[in-house]
């Protein structure tokens, strides 16, 4: 099995030696190399290289035209039709363009020299990327003009059809165009198997249109032709992910077997976002339930140093192409040694191997220091943490709940963090809840073995509870990689509720899978084998801090005076007794008095008290307000 992505962009070969490294590293066994027009006069001793260490980092090679001639897919630019506008392909409407007609000579022995030079690379296939006619969107004002209707593209039509070749799209038409395409790759195919090299051809996710090739089993038997692929890039295209990424993947599937062939499908990787992480899982389902063995993306992370592609959060992007192509913890599965060796929670720090021998005096000091530490880097995600609560608050404020979900130690912080706001900030029990593997009653008190790995736990509880669009889950993972978690993450996303992930390492598969990521790489745990340490100091710290943040932004504070609490207690009665006397300016009896009769709600007492009115129309004024006391007080 093969687990290819593009490259480009990089000609520095201690950069480009890094990134295969990194490649290999997750799991990639393959790379594609763009080699340009522009590498094909300025870098190709260097492109020879790219391929020299990418092979030492065992990675397959293949190298293919990157928008050489305008005729192949990529957004690099042409200096030999420039330079050869007589090899430009004639437009229906007259106009000769930048683009390299496949049946002119002069083109096709451009394309051949390129091709010996991909071939003296070393790379392990030539890939012919995307091949098509000029695209009527870049080359035509209205869209409606095709080509060609060169001197040659006439012959052709000639010899093939009889007659003139017609300014209108005619199937006749269509058939000379099909035709050229397949002869034009058929020459390349044998003139690179002639020379000892293999080859690739990427065909459009297209049977019709102008870009489409009806006839994908004739380019399936081209003489030295040795992997068929197609790029069924459903966003790029606007159609829906499963059946177009299922469908084409089965069409290369077919021939590949019909031909003996090698399949190659590519998954979008480019122009995405967070958003759709589901899709991507989706579509490398798909291709793997097609019999693809040889499965790519475009390009190496996200894309993300190409803004003119359009990915957002490329590294979130990055993070769930990666997973979904290398069934590295996205899935569900059960974290293995070696996974769980690169996260920096796991990490065993060597400067405490004595730590059992050191007094007790310096081992307190050293805990405690290390649980400052991990504040500090909550402090470092501040931004993140900003968006999240504005985000979160919207929803909240809507009417809609916060539901967190975690396991273990994160799963318990969460349980404390949602059973606190109803008696800090007078919410309905039911507007904040957690979610835990193991169920909250039962692992609580105690750990459920297990429970964790269980991602389709995660989401039938999520989807147990009622979660709806209108609603936020805050998911919360040391490693970021828990498969309850995951789960319920992907089950939120289904219904279009808000996602938020609390993680406890950067570049997680929890922070990739959700809309608002929060990563707080505390760094090693002071005793490795827990992260109920200093990781869960930070979840804590995080997750106080966002829930505090959204009841602010929600009016259930006046200033800095926690209002919203009902006196369900003697201290809290006292507390809210205090804090009535402080906001109304009255002394305690009057305080007393009033909270008596706001029936323990000091927001409802003091509004009574400032305004002057019965508990019954302060309560009305709160609820115009949409509970904002100072609303209230100040209007």
């Amino acid at each position: 099995m093969s687990i290819g992505v593009s490259y480009f962009g990089n000609r520095i070969l201690r950069h480009v030696a890094a990134d295969m490294e990194d490649l290999a590293a997750r799991g990639f066994t393959a790379v594609l190399h763009t080699f340009s027009e522009n590498d094909y006069a300025h870098y190709r001793e260097q492109i020879s290289e790219l391929v020299r260490v990418s092979h030492a980092m065992g990675l397959r090679v293949q190298v293919n035209p990157w928008g050489l001639g305008h005729m192949f897919g990529g957004e690099a630019e042409s200096w030999f039709t420039a330079q050869h506008p007589e090899v430009g392909q004639v437009m229906s409407d007259g106009r000769r363009i930048g683009a390299g007609c496949p049946n002119h000579p002069t083109f096709r022995a451009f394309v051949r020299d390129w091709a010996t030079a991909a071939v003296e690379t070393g790379a392990d296939e030539v890939f012919w990327d995307e091949p098509h006619w000029a695209h009527p969107d870049r080359f035509a004002p209205d869209g409606r003009a095709w080509a060609c209707r060169c001197e040659f593209c006439q012959q052709v039509y000639a010899d093939l059809v009889g007659g003139e070749l017609p300014t209108e799209s005619t199937p006749e038409v269509q058939r000379m165009r099909e035709a050229s395409l397949t002869d034009f790759l058929g020459e390349m195919v044998r003139h690179v198997r002639d020379l000892g090299g293999r080859n690739t051809v990427c065909l459009l996710p297209l049977t019709e249109g102008p870009l489409g090739l009806s006839d994908w089993e004739s380019v399936a038997a081209l003489e030295g032709l040795d992997v068929l692929a197609t790029d069924p890039y459903w966003k790029a295209f606007g159609e829906p992910v499963e059946p177009f990424v299922s469908g084409f993947s089965r069409h290369v599937v077919d021939l590949a077997k019909r031909y003996d062939l090698e399949a190659q499908v590519w998954i979008q990787g480019f122009g995405l976002g967070p958003e759709d992480a589901d899709d991507i899982d989706t579509a490398v389902a798909a291709a793997r339930a097609a019999g693809v063995d040889d499965l790519w993306t475009w390009g190496y992370e996200a894309c993300g140093h190409m803004p003119g592609l359009g990915t957002r959060a490329p590294e979130r992007v990055w993070q769930v192409l990666c997973d979904a192509l290398t069934g590295d913890g996205h899935h569900g599965e059960a974290d293995s040694d070696a996974v769980l060796d690169g996260l920096g929670t796991e990490a065993v720090r060597a400067d405490l191997d004595d730590l059992d021998l050191r007094p007790t005096a310096d081992l307190v000091w050293l805990l405690a220091a290390e649980h400052a530490a991990a504040t500090t880097a909550v402090l470092r995600c501040a931004e993140p943490l900003a968006e999240a609560v504005d985000a979160v608050a919207e929803r909240f404020g809507q009417g809609g709940r916060i539901v967190y979900a975690g396991a273990g130690t994160a799963g318990r912080l969460a349980v404390v963090d949602a059973v606190e706001c109803p008696p800090t900030f007078g919410t309905d029990p039911s507007r904040v809840i957690a979610l835990m593997a193991g169920g909250v009653d039962q692992a609580v008190g105690r750990a459920v073995e297990g429970a964790e790995d269980d991602r389709l736990a995660g989401e039938r509880d999520v989807e147990g509870c009622g979660l709806t669009a209108t609603d936020a889950l805050v998911a919360v993972s040391a490693s970021g990689r828990t498969p309850y978690v995951l789960g319920a993450v992907a089950a939120a996303r289904r219904v279009g509720a808000l996602t938020v992930g609390v993680a406890g390492n950067g570049s997680s598969a929890l922070g990739a899978a959700v809309d608002h990521a929060i990563e707080v790489p505390a760094g090693p745990e002071p005793i490795a084998g827990s992260t109920r340490l200093k990781a869960g100091t930070a979840q804590k710290a995080v997750l106080n801090t966002l829930s505090t943040a959204v009841m602010v932004r929600d009016g259930k504070t006046y200033g800095n005076l926690m209002v919203d609490v009902r006196a369900t207690n003697a201290k809290l009665w006292a507390r809210a007794r205090r804090i009535v006397a402080t906001v109304a300016e009255v002394d305690v009896d009057r305080a007393d008095a009033a909270l008596t009769a706001a029936d323990g709600h000091a927001k409802t007492a003091i509004a009574a008290l400032v305004r002057g009115v019965e508990p019954e129309e302060a309560r009305r004024l709160l609820d115009a307000a949409s509970g904002r006391l100072r609303t209230v007080l100040e209007g």
